[in-house]
């Protein structure tokens, strides 16, 4: 495994590959930024390039893009309340009232600190509980994977604050709406109201850009106020990023 580790390191560090993780990571944090894309679409939208390349660039490439997208969505997310992707909704819940205090420096240092200490920590404990989680994982049934989802539903709850009834609800309801269109393990439509578009399930995004992204743009609109309504960006000089 230590062989394995150095010899990727040194692929890694190569040129062409570091240039092309370079090129990935700026295309991540563009389309991080852009709501409604993600890392699946920027991977559609960078394979065709890799075609030409060789597999470890192409891989870098790819892997940089999609690392980084889950960075690049803080940006909409304090500054605009509108989640980039998916993963960035819970920042919404405190960065975005800082946005709208004049402090959207310090929201965004934050988020960047977190997701940085988030990446590096968690790929290094994966690299070494991998082995060990390898025989775990392949024993888990239907009723772990049902254990996880009342988890998450848990963790919904907790997140809403005082409103843990509504957060179980939402949960509840997002449970729901995923059940619309084929089923994995029976291929049984259900639920999709005779609608062909449907069948594939409901679509996260468009979804979550409803949800949020809409009802706060015709609000500013509407009031003709910025997203900074308690005061101007204050200038930190660099003391609150962390």
């Amino acid at each position: 495994m230590t062989e394995a580790f150095f010899q990727g390191l040194g692929m890694v560090l190569e040129p062409s590959a570091f240039f092309a993780l370079a090129v990935g990571i700026l295309c991540g944090l563009v389309i991080g930024i852009i709501p409604g894309l993600g890392g699946g679409i920027g991977i559609v939208l960078l394979l065709p390039f890799t075609f030409g390349m060789d597999s470890t660039s192409a891989f870098a490439l790819l892997l940089g893009m999609y690392a980084v997208t889950m960075t690049g969505d803080t940006v909409t997310s304090v500054m605009l309340g509108i989640p980039g992707t998916a993963a960035s909704q819970a920042t919404i819940l405190d960065g975005y009232p800082l946005a709208k205090q004049g402090q959207a420096q310090r929201a965004l240092g934050a988020a960047f600190a977190c997701s940085a200490f988030g990446g590096l920590f968690g790929a290094l404990i994966l690299a070494l509980s991998l082995p060990l989680l390898k025989p775990l994982l392949r024993s888990f049934t239907n009723a772990e994977l049902f254990m996880l989802g009342v988890l998450g539903i848990s963790m919904v709850g907790a997140l809403s604050g005082k409103s843990v009834f509504k957060g179980l609800a939402t949960g509840a309801l997002g449970v729901l709406i995923a059940t619309i269109g084929y089923s994995q393990n029976e291929a049984v439509p259900r639920y999709f109201f005779g609608t062909e578009y449907l069948l594939d399930g409901a679509p996260l995004l468009p979804i979550v850009l409803g949800l949020f992204a809409l009802p706060e743009m015709v609000d500013l609109a509407v009031r003709n106020i910025s997203i900074a309504r308690e005061g101007m960006i204050r200038d930190t000089g660099g003391r609150e990023l962390m």
